[in-house]
């Protein structure tokens, strides 16, 4: 009997083209059925931290309406009775609940800077964005502000009735001309106006700082809820709690889903 040398022991003892190309797919088909698990798990965890972001957000107000008695909000301001724009500051009003500071005295906290940390105003599932810098200074990591603010549930065009959380002012003119806040007098919704605070929206996924008005009618761009998870979008209530569902389940227009975003937790459809 021959006995194979060192030299074709080596030989043969590799892999064949076929056997190579068959491990190949063999991995490929393992990665393309794992890769949707991971990403779904990744999407849950995200959407598990937005939540936990929107009852710290909510706790936050709770503690607010608690020292005040009204909700807070950004200026939505009325000529004549009519809608006119939103006098928009973010959600600065609640960042001393959360660790930071706010001083509406002074113009630039009026405006919400947009961090360049997490914070949790900012919802994992959206990627923070990169600017780079000018003349080739260093760039910089900006996360979006991607919470919105029940300020005027599903009525806007008209003060009264007001449906919202957020204030209305009738507006006479502006402090520190025209670059300060409006005018006028104010209107707040108080802690009793809100019937149903276990099932009244907050906060939730869309709009942002400059558009902070979440509206249940607003179907794209500023204003509209935005479903980050998969389909699905996260609330906050006016009681803390926060709840998921898809995002046709929030602004759907029916009943059930329209008395949510009313603080007299009536639908309102001559409103929608």
């Amino acid at each position: 009997m021959r006995v194979p040398t060192k030299h074709q022991r080596l030989v043969h003892s590799g892999f064949t083209l076929v056997e190579l190309l068959v491990v190949m797919a063999v991995i490929a088909i393992l990665a393309a059925l794992l890769l949707p698990a991971l990403a779904k798990g990744k999407s849950a965890a995200q959407s598990a931290a937005c939540k936990s972001n929107l009852r710290q957000l909510g706790t936050a107000l709770n503690m607010y309406v608690a020292d005040y008695d009204k909700y807070p909000g950004n200026a939505v301001m009325y000529s004549g009775g009519e809608f006119s724009a939103i006098w928009a500051t973010g959600m600065n009003w609640l960042n001393p609940y959360i660790g930071g500071k706010y001083d509406p005295s002074a113009i630039n906290d009026r405006l919400f800077r947009i961090p360049t940390t997490p914070t949790v105003f900012n919802c994992p599932a959206i990627k923070p964005r990169y600017v780079p810098g000018l003349m080739g200074q260093p760039g910089q990591t900006f996360y979006d502000l991607a919470y919105g603010y029940n300020e005027l549930g599903t009525g806007w065009k008209r003060s009264n009735p007001q449906l919202g959380l957020g204030f209305a002012v009738e507006v006479t003119g502006f402090a520190d001309g025209g670059v300060g806040q409006p005018l006028g007098l104010r209107n707040y919704v108080h802690s009793a106006d809100v019937k149903v605070p276990s099932d009244m929206i907050a906060i939730g996924d869309g709009a942002n700082w400059l558009f902070p008005n979440l509206r249940p009618d607003a179907v794209e761009g500023a204003g509209s809820v935005m479903a980050h998870h998969s389909g699905f979008a996260n609330m906050a209530f006016s009681d803390g709690h926060s709840e998921t569902a898809k995002k046709g389940g929030w602004v759907e227009e029916s009943e059930e889903a329209r008395k949510r975003w009313n603080n007299d937790h009536q639908p309102h459809p001559e409103t929608w």
